[in-house]
């Protein structure tokens, strides 16, 4: 890969109101059944993360136990990385509580879900939902940060449920709840995964509405060419590559390298199957973990691929 420039700016860390911060503004996104586990420890290991970034974990009918948060947290504290506690839920005193003792086991910051597409999360009127409840958004955020004093409160969103004409109730809701950082992907709830036109220009409109809140971007993050594009045209303080970290699992070094200014070797088709191969060993591949890895190899390679081919051929001779 050539050099490449993005804002050296994304490399300073991000210090929050309680002095904890985050080492820079290239953040793993969060992937349900993905960022967790084997893959976790594995990206960890080989020194391909700065920081992490938990999936959500579902606050529904009471608060979770400590034993339980512990739990969850485990994987990502053993790094000894800034971790950043995901939650998601529909009843403001659970998440306000789930968020204080979060940041009791050593969550950096703890970001309210408000972005996830799936129906299952719709039907239960949480995730992506709640950006059609600005009421509820403004109680959950005031409510978390009341109960967690100085430490820090994120949320992440989409730009709108059903368009992003949206954009600036979105903003305005924000703008009186004061999340400590914004991570916004520039889809519609609605949208899903489909391609829109013109999505940078929803993440600067969004990013121009709010002033003084730390703007992480996200969505169709493959590349350092895609981070770059998202920098120039919607002025981004961050980036938080989700899917992009299955087919390049060095996209966040590579970005890093890109913003100072250096040229980052991409990581060589051996080197992809030899992390593929220590998954599976940190899995103890275990059949139920097979699905998991082809479904990295199958974002990774391509499924026409000899690669992939050969990876669903061995997985098949161990069954």
């Amino acid at each position: 890969m050539g050099m490449n420039t993005l804002p050296s700016e994304w490399l300073q860390p991000l210090v929050f109101r309680d002095g904890r911060s985050l080492p820079n503004r290239i953040l793993p996104g969060p992937m349900d059944g993905v960022t967790e586990g084997s893959f976790v420890s594995v990206l960890d290991a080989a020194g391909l993360a700065f920081s992490w970034f938990t999936p959500f974990i579902r606050i529904s009918n009471g608060i979770p136990r400590r034993a339980r948060l512990r739990e969850k947290l485990a994987p990502y504290l053993a790094t000894g990385k800034p971790v950043i506690a995901q939650i998601m839920g529909i009843y403001p005193d659970y998440l306000a509580e789930t968020a204080r003792r979060l940041h009791e086991i050593g969550a950096v910051c703890v970001d309210l879900n408000c972005a996830c597409p799936s129906a299952t999360v719709l039907g239960s009127h949480s995730g992506g939902y709640c950006l059609t409840e600005p009421d509820w958004m403004v109680e959950a955020l005031t409510k978390m940060k009341a109960a967690c004093g100085t430490h820090a409160i994120s949320v992440k969103i989409r730009c709108g449920f059903y368009g992003a004409d949206e954009i600036p109730d979105i903003a305005a809701v924000l703008r009186e709840a004061a999340p400590d950082m914004v991570t916004c992907h520039f889809r519609t709830v609605r949208e899903l995964y489909k391609p829109v036109e013109a999505p940078y220009s929803r993440l600067a409109q969004m990013h121009a509405l709010l002033p003084g809140i730390p703007f992480i971007g996200s969505g169709d993050l493959f590349s350092v060419e895609d981070a770059q594009r998202m920098a120039e045209e919607a002025h981004v303080d961050g980036v938080a590559p989700a899917r992009g970290l299955l087919k390049n699992p060095a996209l966040l070094q590579e970005i890093a390298a890109a913003c100072a200014g250096n040229p980052c070797a991409t990581l060589s088709t051996e080197q992809r199957l030899a992390l593929l191969n220590r998954i599976g060993e940190a899995s103890g591949h275990r059949r139920k973990d097979q699905g998991f890895l082809l479904k990295i190899a199958r974002v990774m390679f391509g499924e026409e691929t000899p690669e992939f081919q050969q990876l669903l051929e061995d997985i098949s001779g161990k069954t």
